[in-house]
């Protein structure tokens, strides 16, 4: 910003972007821990008789 603010907005303002900051993290790190518990419950729903074969992936 090209006007100096005052301390206490300033103060205020950096822990703003903090929390917003934080709360991002937060959410990713939840996705992330929602992705690995689809693809483990994926995994574990597969038939253990086919494991190991060979799998066509162009059909």
């Amino acid at each position: 910003m090209s006007s100096i603010l005052p301390a206490g907005i300033a103060a205020q303002q950096a822990l703003t972007q903090q929390a917003v900051a934080l709360e991002t993290v937060k959410k990713s790190a939840e996705a992330d821990r929602a992705l690995a518990n689809i693809l483990a419950e994926t995994v574990d729903n597969v038939p253990t008789g086919s494991r190991g074969t060979v799998v066509n992936i162009q059909a």
